[in-house]
């Protein structure tokens, strides 16, 4: 997908900055890590397809997309790297988990700290976009909550797994290196994908590292990743739109400064780390991870 304008804030001259959030006050967030997906795909699959989704949204009509950070969470125990010797299978015996992973509350931490600036930095809007999903998202949802509630501030919040902005009429709802984001990733990033790899699942470590069939099939395909990019970035496109028309000016509104912010976070941390931050017991006795409840029970714990 060939990109010709200028759209990344890293890039920009401060002029140019300006000018492009002034035209269209909406900021894109791509969120993501490095983690095996298969033996036939690029370790950062997560990441690259939610990066170049919003990149191509913000080309196609406006936005400017925040810095890159491909850390997430991963070392925990429902996912395959859970930070008990499981991952790929190097030498020696020796499992690797290759990802770029970060404890849960740091992560939700710079996820603040990232909203407020976009707040702070004059955008109406931000679209924040998690390649690496599996509950994560609901809390990055509660998380833009709960500043909005905490603060006041006008700016309007959407927070998704790639896979929910893609169209309803077609068959995926987002896997796990299976066929729609081996195919997602051969549509944005052509070259990083290699099929000939079918690496038997002994060599993976666990079932979680790639999903795709290669005796019985459908596999995946360059066209049908660009049927479910043109989707997403056409309904992120509609997100971003909506939201700056939902947007209302707030007269003399200064968003708050990092010791505020600060005090956010622990009150936040202090009420949902519980639904996060579970025990390999409680894992194996069925407890779910992100399972946040309704504001009124979470802020009774302040």
């Amino acid at each position: 997908m060939a990109l010709t304008n200028k759209v990344r804030w890293e890039e920009m001259l401060p002029h140019e900055f300006l000018e492009a959030r002034d035209r269209f006050p909406a900021c894109y967030m791509a969120y993501g890590l490095a983690e095996p997906h298969g033996a036939y795909n690029a370790l950062g699959l997560d990441w690259l397809k939610a990066y170049a989704l919003v990149e191509s949204a913000a080309q196609r009509q406006g936005g400017i997309v925040a810095p890159p950070f491909a850390w997430h969470i991963q070392e925990l125990p429902g996912f395959h790297d859970d930070g008990k010797g499981h991952g790929w299978l190097c030498d020696a015996g020796v499992r690797q988990p290759l990802c770029s992973s970060i404890p849960s509350d740091l992560f939700y931490r710079i996820v603040l700290y990232q909203i407020r600036a976009m707040d702070a930095r004059g955008f109406h809007a931000a679209v924040l976009v998690t390649g690496h999903y599996g509950g994560v998202e609901r809390v990055l949802r509660k998380l833009c909550e709960y500043y909005l509630r905490r603060t006041g501030s006008p700016i309007r919040f959407y927070a998704i797994a790639d896979w929910e902005c893609i169209d309803e009429r077609l068959p995926y709802r987002g896997d796990h290196a299976g066929v729609c984001e081996t195919s997602q990733l051969m549509a944005l990033r052509p070259g990083l994908t290699d099929l000939n790899r079918k690496t038997a699942a002994a060599e993976l470590g666990e079932r979680y590292a790639g999903y795709v069939n290669f005796s019985k099939g459908p596999l995946p395909t360059e066209e049908t990743g660009r049927t479910i990019v043109e989707s997403q970035v056409r309904n992120l496109c509609d997100t971003a739109a909506r939201l700056l028309a939902e947007y209302r000016v707030k007269d003399g509104w200064i968003a708050p400064d990092l010791d505020a912010t600060e005090k956010i976070w622990n009150d936040f941390e202090r009420m949902a780390r519980k639904y996060w931050d579970i025990t390999y017991d409680e894992y194996r006795n069925g407890k779910q991870y992100f399972q946040l409840p309704a504001w009124e029970e979470l802020e009774r714990r302040l």
